[in-house]
């Protein structure tokens, strides 16, 4: 099995992916543990490590993570932060 690893993405870029994710119903935020759940073992997402990432990496602000499931090409698990203008997304290793 392939490495995961944390990349950079572009944070308004995903403000606007999150806003589309979220009116069509694909939206899952941390708070709706059970989806949440079920998302981060389907795909082995590690959610603490990217959230311990954000901390380190954001200054400003408080972590939030996210995850877009609409089937786009922005599908996937991110970690941002409003206050510092930033965003990070967990890619599965192939």
């Amino acid at each position: 099995m392939a490495q995961a690893r944390i990349v950079e993405v572009d944070y308004y870029q995903l403000v606007e992916n999150l806003k589309r994710a979220a009116n069509a119903g694909g939206l899952i935020e941390k708070t709706d543990q059970e989806k949440w759940k079920a998302y981060i073992t389907e795909h082995n997402i590690q959610d603490i490590k990217l959230e311990a990432f954000g901390k380190v990496k954001f200054m400003a602000g408080k972590p939030r993570l996210a995850v877009i499931a609409t089937g786009g090409s922005w599908d996937g698990c991110y970690v941002y932060s409003h206050d510092d203008e930033a965003a990070l997304k967990w890619e599965v290793g192939e």
